[in-house]
């Protein structure tokens, strides 16, 4: 088989556009390409404006393999033949071109690998007017033109994008094409109305043979004799498609049928050429009429294909089965307004195991009820999302099926039929457990026609997956409380648990990598209690499960060992990871995990009397047991810091933690707390915070020292500033109150103030009363305490007068605060509508957050920003194949919106010159989807020229543009 690539240099093939297809504009492209695959000695015509910047690829494949085997170059103005005007197909004279094949494989050096022979001819008419004037090196526009004859008759190939496939003529038939762009470089398949797919798991060798001569050659014999009543197809791989030769759909004389065997390459086994078989094991009733498939007159049918060993034996053992599916999809009418039809021919498999099953499993297909070893037709293993194909069963006949997971599980009866003549497939499997005796059906769902012959697709699921990971060892016990629904009528009951009643547990040892599988649960009524301990006797208490039955409901409980220790659990159900079936997954999960990213190990307590734990700096997504000896709050500390003020993880945040050192100095940890992210309700990762805290005390005072804490805090949270000198401080306890005590110590007097940071005017005024000026500098990352020495002067004195009436450039008033403007808005939609009207792009914008504030930072600055969470653009046209123009590609997280900008100006300027001096923009490092789709770009550009402007023209230069552009 041979690939023939003709591609442009300088100019470049274009079309022209239509009112029912646009062509791709080419002007500017570097390389425009045209592919063709033809087998030896097939001719094929191209037509082009010049051959003086056309490139000839020759690229030499092996129909077996598919693979490469050489490429032959050159440009085409080198290789090209012309021919007389008047010359003719039948007596054309010309010499064949004999080039050498260089290796194709990358890295490898290039070196010959054999030798091609091959002519290319061009027509001694002219292409091209004469006398033209056109720059050499512009793009000219013309068409692709398609003939079998040099001489015609010429057919206009326009590039199809909108659709998937397109009918041509091509002389007296009708064949297809369709166009792909692929890195830049535009791709232009041609084909017959015929292809085949290979969807089973063996290479399959094809062929056409005649109908005269097919009985003779069905089981290898005679072949030789009839080689010109047959035509190779050749081996079609797993997973591929191939058109059939046009010369086996349009052959005058000979109807050719379709044959296939199997081609294994590690066995010795070899087939013979399949013969169409009865769909049906009876047709006593049915006067069933079995028919060759004849490839150039199909019918949307199904068909049942045996290929025996080359022994001859017929048995179904002996043997294997094919399935053979003929669609049809229209692409095209004729002269008469007849369809025309794009044919697909899907070889598959007679029997495909689905499996959904989060364990592995062992299965088997047998032809017996008994699953008696010699019946057996398939056996093996079934792992998680696996599809195995079964060829060697013939689907008319009875076959059962026995399925055995993994996890000390035994089946409950006997192999089910799956496929039968008569009777009804079994729609389950019961299993039981031999470690805690619970039942659980598996759902054996099947695609098949009672009246017509269909490969079989069974899919096995089941309607709930258990799913454990980052806990200890747990035991769950599921309880039926539905009989407390009457609690509230007897009100001399002791316990309303006497009415429980104990449905079944699950133990740790029925786990199979941290997965388990149950039937259908019912949340109303059912109640879950957990304990840590294998044998059960520290049952937490018990929970009602009701929430789950809703896609957001959650659950958690406590689960304790025998030493009291605790973990707490959280439960949620999400669908799962395959869409093809309707299984739930309920995700039991620790309530809070924790990650290491500081770099050091970490040392956790969880409770006031916990004991504390190693966090390593490895460590990633861990949970601990605790012991509940007091509230629950976390405490953590480094190696050489105190323990941390306890924190309350109730929400999702970012924190900065202080842990103050031996020389009374602080050390920063940042923790982002997370929200929901696989399963646990939160996960806070550990951070080194940098150095500069978020609080920064200046005590700019000559002789006073300034000692400040976090109100309500104890007296070992005290900060002690001397004068002229500067601390980094941060909030010891961050839900606390946002206000600090303050001591000004001068000599032997101490003297104290309150200041809230919220209202920090009304409570900052008494400070002159001890010579001390207090100012508060918000930055864009840093809150600045200025503590700054107070000088009394004389009421009336000109002096006082003008300090009291005059303000410097860089100071403001004291209680003069700033003035901020914030708009905030959960969800913003905005609509483009053309002039029809019609809706054309729709902009989804939520959590919008814009904030402008002025006069801050005494003054001096302004500060703009702008935090959008969530941005998504969409196509509204009708029926578009690509609705969503702009997106990430998974949902950002409200702790890191898609784009962030945080902008401040100076509003004191020298010389003209504007100063910024922070300028922060960060946008989402997850990965944009950008699509843009033909239909819309048309939209846009009508858009556009209807526009009126004033003084703007609303003629458009813009004639042509690229159909389809994908950016990932």
């Amino acid at each position: 088989m041979t690939a023939v690539r003709l591609y442009s240099e300088g100019s470049s093939i274009s079309g022209v556009q239509q009112q029912s297809a646009r062509t791709c504009a080419a002007a500017g492209e570097s390389s425009s390409q045209i592919t063709r695959k033809m087998t030896w000695n097939e001719m094929f015509f191209f037509k082009v404006d010049s051959e003086e910047n056309y490139v000839l690829e020759l690229v030499v494949l092996d129909a077996g393999r598919g693979q490469p085997v050489g490429i032959y170059s050159a440009p085409l103005k080198q290789v090209v033949q012309k021919l007389p005007s008047a010359s003719s197909s039948d007596y054309a004279k010309f010499e064949l071109t004999l080039g050498d094949l260089m290796t194709t494989k990358e890295h490898e050096i290039l070196k010959p690998s054999g030798k091609i022979r091959f002519a290319v001819l061009v027509s001694g008419r002219a292409t091209a007017k004469q006398g033209s004037r056109a720059s050499p090196n512009r793009s000219r526009s013309g068409y692709i033109q398609i003939s079998p004859s040099k001489d015609g008759p010429w057919t206009n190939m326009k590039l199809n994008y909108a659709v998937p496939a397109a009918c041509w003529r091509f002389g007296d038939c009708v064949i297809a094409s369709e166009a792909t762009v692929k890195e830049g470089n535009r791709y232009v398949g041609i084909r017959s109305l015929v292809s085949i797919t290979n969807t089973t798991d063996f290479a399959i060798d094809l062929r056409l043979k005649g109908r005269d001569s097919q009985s003779a050659g069905s089981d290898g014999q005679l072949e030789n004799s009839d080689k010109d009543d047959q035509i190779e197809v050749g081996v079609l791989e797993p997973g591929s498609t191939i058109p059939v030769p046009l010369s086996g759909l349009s052959h005058p004389g000979v109807l050719y049928t379709l044959q296939l065997r199997p081609t294994i390459h590690h066995e010795l086994v070899q087939h013979s050429w399949s013969d169409v078989q009865e769909r049906r094991s009876q047709t006593e009733f049915r006067n069933e009429q079995v028919l060759d498939i004849c490839v150039s007159d199909l019918y949307e049918s199904e068909n049942l294909l045996f290929c025996s060993q080359i022994d001859g034996s017929s048995s179904t053992c002996q043997g294997l089965w094919f399935c053979l599916s003929i669609e049809a999809k229209e692409i095209g009418k004729d002269v008469r307004t007849d369809p025309i039809y794009d044919w697909s021919i899907i070889i598959k498999s007679p029997l495909s195991l689905t499996y959904y099953l989060p364990i592995p499993a062992h299965y088997t297909v047998s032809a017996s009820h008994l699953d008696e070893e010699e019946t057996s037709c398939s056996r093996g293993e079934l792992n998680p999302g696996e599809v195995v194909k079964v060829q060697n069963v013939d689907p008319r006949n009875p076959l059962y099926l026995s399925l055995v997971p993994h996890g000390g599980w035994e089946s409950v009866h006997e192999p089910v039929p799956i496929s039968h003549p008569t009777e009804v497939p079994s729609k389950f499997i019961n299993l039981r457990s031999s470690l805690s005796g619970r039942v659980v059906q598996i759902m054996l769902e099947q695609s098949s026609d009672k009246d017509y012959l269909m490969a079989r697709v069974i899919r096995i699921y089941v309607p709930y997956w258990i799913s454990f990971a980052r806990l200890p060892p747990l035991t769950l016990q599921f309880v039926d409380i539905t009989g407390r629904r009457d609690k509230r009528r007897y009100l001399a009951r002791p316990r309303a648990e006497k009415s429980d009643k104990l449905l079944y547990g699950i133990g740790h040892e029925e786990l199979v990598d941290g997965y388990t599988i149950a039937s259908g649960l019912n949340f109303k009524g059912l109640g879950l209690s957990a304990c840590v301990s294998r044998n059960g006797q520290q049952l937490g208490a018990l929970k009602e499960l009701s929430p789950l039955a809703d896609m957001d409901g959650t659950v958690d409980l406590s689960a304790h060992d025998n030493d009291g220790k605790c973990t707490h659990v959280f439960l949620c159900s999400k669908l799962c990871s395959y869409q093809a079936v309707p299984t739930k997954v309920i995700y039991v999960r620790p309530y809070t995990t924790f990650t290491n990213r500081v770099g050091q190990d970490m040392f956790i307590k969880l409770s006031a009397g916990d004991d504390p734990k190693v966090l390593h700096a490895y460590d990633r997504r861990v949970s601990f047991l605790y012991s509940e000896v007091g509230p629950d709050k976390l405490q953590v500390r480094l190696e050489d810091t105190d323990w941390c003020q306890p924190l309350d993880i109730v929400k999702e945040d970012t924190i900065v933690i202080a842990m103050r050192k031996q020389d009374c100095t602080q050390k920063f940890v940042k923790a982002e707390i997370r929200g929901y992210e696989e399963g646990s309700r939160f996960l806070v990762v550990f951070r080194l915070e940098p150095t500069d805290g978020p609080i920064r005390i200046e005590n700019r005072t000559s002789n006073a020292t300034i000692g400040t804490r976090q109100s309500g805090l104890g007296e070992d949270t005290w900060i002690q500033v001397k004068p002229l000198s500067t601390r980094k401080y941060s909030w010891d306890d961050p839900y606390g109150q946002k206000a600090v005590d303050v001591s000004i110590q001068k000599g032997d007097v101490t003297s104290f103030q309150y200041v809230d940071l919220e209202n920090p005017v009304a409570s900052s005024t008494s400070f002159g009363e001890h010579g001390v000026k207090f100012n508060i500098v918000e930055t864009a990352d840093v809150t600045i305490l200025k503590f700054t020495d107070y000088h009394r002067r004389q009421e009336g004195s000109p002096e006082s007068e003008l300090v009291a009436s005059t303000l410097t450039q860089n100071e403001t008033e004291t209680g003069a605060g700033p003035l901020e403007l914030i708009i905030e808005l959960g969800v913003v939609g905005v609509s483009l509508i053309d002039h029809k009207p019609r809706e054309l792009l729709y902009l989804n914008l939520q959590k919008v957050f814009i904030s402008y504030m002025t006069g801050y930072d005494s003054g001096t600055t302004s500060r703009f920003k702008l935090i959008i969470g969530q941005l998504q653009l969409d196509n509204q046209l009708p029926l578009s194949i690509m609705p969503v123009v702009l997106a990430t590609e998974s949902m950002p997280d409200s702790n890191h919106p898609v784009f962030k900008a945080n902008i401040a100006v100076s509003n004191v300027t020298s010389n003209g010159i504007q100063v910024y001096p922070h300028v922060y923009i960060r946008v989402t490092d997850q990965t944009w989807r950008l699509n843009i789709h033909e239909p819309i770009v048309w939209a846009l550009v009508d858009f556009y020229n209807n526009l009126r402007f004033t003084g703007t023209s609303s003629s458009s230069t813009v004639t042509e543009v690229d159909p389809e552009i994908r950016i990932e």
